[in-house]
């Protein structure tokens, strides 16, 4: 986490200029008018950058945040695209010709390529994820046409629900080995709302479908030591039958036994790599990942890494040391 500012270590004749430098640096240039002056402007702005998204909290008194069309204009050339749960008061949002209120607990987007005005009053929150239009394979007519209907969405609670404790609690799943593929999942999901919000076809069969091999990926990442991980505990998991669950693989360009040795392999190799796993045998980090032949386990290590399973350990090891 990155903790852009919080006033209280802000002298009050510079809050209003730190509140400004600190919003344009977590997100894009804007005008940022405040409600309150001096040392009756309260805000925290924190910032978690991830690999493919940007997770942003801010809670502050009222505020109003302007990007203009010369602002805009002048941008990035990928767009920066924002989904943001109103978590304190009622945000108001005009963008995109639409005019709405957002009350707590409610979803916006925003394409921050275009011109909007955004604001709450007294003392508000929100908690958002900012995503570069190309991570989410989506053309960018379709995402501004998804931007009017996004409430009229079936999905539209799940991802509410989903972003709400994603932001809410994302240092604790940061800090969750489980919690590997959660960007993924994320951007399966937002990609699904806005396909289903925008009414493409097309686009939404593309997306609903991806979303569900996220899932299932992310399903495999959490039971990878499981030794009855087999495809067909796993589509009935996630209630479709096996054939579907090949084809939606077969579709995606890869094997799903060859991807689960891989993300296997690759268990193993971090458990043998760490402190806590150099007291345990090779065979027995082998037998924990799914490999029951120990001999099997090392020329399928040795395939991937191109060493053996002692000599990794034996230099994840030296490296420590040379680190101390």
């Amino acid at each position: 986490m990155v903790k852009v500012l919080d006033t209280a270590d802000i002298a009050p004749a510079d809050r209003a200029e730190a509140m400004y430098s600190a919003m344009v640096s977590a997100t894009v240039p804007c005008y940022v008018v405040q409600e309150e002056t001096g040392a009756d402007i309260r805000a925290r702005l924190d910032v978690w950058p991830l690999r493919t998204m940007q997770v942003f909290s801010a809670e502050s008194t009222g505020i109003r945040l302007v990007r203009t069309a010369k602002q805009a204009r002048l941008g990035d050339a990928d767009p920066l695209i924002a989904l943001a749960v109103q978590t304190g008061s009622q945000g108001r949002q005009l963008h995109l010709g639409l005019e709405r209120l957002v009350p707590q607990g409610h979803l916006l987007m925003m394409d921050h390529s275009v011109p909007y005005d955004y604001a709450w009053s007294g003392h508000g929150a929100s908690r958002c994820i900012q995503v570069p239009l190309d991570q989410l394979t989506l053309p960018v007519d379709v995402v501004r046409g998804a931007l009017p209907h996004l409430p009229s969405s079936p999905l539209y609670p799940l991802v509410t629900d989903h972003l709400a404790h994603l932001t809410g609690s994302i240092e604790a799943l940061l800090g969750d080995p489980a919690s590997t593929g959660l960007e993924e999942i994320t951007l399966g999901l937002v990609r699904a709302l806005i396909a289903s919000a925008a009414r493409e076809d097309h686009h939404a069969r593309a997306a609903v479908a991806e979303t569900r091999l996220t899932q299932i990926r992310a399903y495999v990442r959490r039971h990878l030591t499981d030794p009855d991980l087999k495809p067909t505990r796993i589509a009935a998991a996630h209630h479709i039958s096996e054939r579907h669950l090949y084809k939606l693989c077969a579709e995606a360009g890869f094997s799903l036994s060859q991807w689960i040795i891989q993300q296997r392999l690759e268990g193993a190799r971090e458990e043998l790599g760490h402190p806590s796993g150099t007291g345990l045998g090779i065979a027995v980090v082998a037998r924990r990942w799914g490999f029951t032949d120990p001999t099997h386990f090392s020329h399928r290590f040795k395939d991937a890494y191109g060493m053996s399973p002692r000599d990794w350990r034996r230099r994840a090891h030296e490296e420590r040391r040379g680190d101390a």
